[in-house]
C-alpha cells in the first residue's frame, strides 16, 4: 500500500511538471510574435513621418529655389568675369615695340644705271665669253637718287673692276651672282661716302638682267 501511494503521489508531480512546461511554452509564444509586429509598427510610423515631412518641406524648398530664377545665371556670369580678370592679371603686358616711335620709312625710289654693262672674259680654252648686266639702285630720298645720277661715272668704273675680278663659271651659279651683287653694292656706297658722306646711301642693288654668252 505504501508503494502504491508513492506511485500515486509521484504521478501528480509529473503532471504538474508537464503542465508547468506547457504553461511556459504558451507564455513564450507571444514574445516571439511581438518582435516582428513592433518592427512593422515602427516602420509604418517612420514612413508616415517621412511622407509628412516631405509634404511640409516641399513648398519651402520650392520657394527657396524659385526665389531668384536668375541666380544661377548671375553666378555663372560672375564666375566668368572673375576668370577673365584673373587671366588678364596673369597675362604679361605685350612688349613695347621701339619701332613704334620711330619715323615712318620713306618709300623706295629706283634709278637705273644705264647703259647695261658688257664685260668680256677669256676662258681656259682660249675662247672669249661675254657677260651683259643690267641693274638698278634703290634709295629712300630724292637727294640720294640725284647723287647717284651725279656720280654715276665713278660708280660704273668701280663696277667694271668688280665684275672683271670674277670668273664666268662663278657667275653661272646663284651663289656667285649674290656675291657679285654684294661686292658691287659695297663699292657703290664707298663712292657715295666719299662724295656725300653717307656710307649707306644706296640701300639695295638689283640685277634686272644678266646674260652670259
Amino acid at each position: 500500500m505504501a508503494a502504491k501511494e508513492q506511485v500515486q503521489d509521484d504521478e501528480p508531480e509529473g503532471d504538474e511538471d508537464e503542465k508547468g512546461g506547457k504553461d511556459v511554452k504558451k507564455k513564450k509564444k507571444p514574445k516571439r510574435e511581438s518582435g516582428p509586429m513592433k518592427l512593422v509598427i515602427v516602420g509604418a510610423i517612420a514612413l508616415f513621418v517621412a511622407v509628412l515631412g516631405a509634404q511640409v518641406a516641399a513648398p519651402i524648398l520650392t520657394k527657396m529655389i524659385a526665389g531668384d530664377p536668375n541666380a544661377s545665371k548671375k553666378a555663372e556670369s560672375a564666375e566668368g568675369e572673375g576668370e577673365q580678370q584673373l587671366a588678364a592679371a596673369e597675362t604679361p603686358p605685350p612688349p613695347v615695340d621701339e619701332k613704334v616711335d620711330a619715323k615712318p620709312t620713306e618709300p623706295a625710289l629706283y634709278v637705273p644705271l644705264d647703259p647695261p654693262f658688257v664685260v668680256s672674259f677669256g676662258d681656259e680654252g682660249g675662247d672669249t665669253r661675254f657677260v651683259q648686266l643690267t641693274l638698278q639702285a634703290m634709295a629712300r630720298s630724292e637727294k640720294t637718287i640725284d647723287a647717284i645720277k651725279t656720280h654715276s661715272p665713278a660708280i660704273r668704273n668701280a663696277f667694271l673692276f668688280v665684275i672683271s675680278g670674277h670668273k664666268v663659271v662663278d657667275l653661272e651659279t646663284l651663289k656667285g651672282k649674290e656675291q657679285l651683287r654684294a661686292e658691287m653694292l659695297k663699292a657703290a656706297n664707298e663712292i657715295m661716302e666719299k662724295n656725300i658722306g653717307k656710307a649707306d646711301a644706296i640701300e639695295e642693288l638689283y640685277f634686272t638682267s644678266l646674260v652670259i654668252q
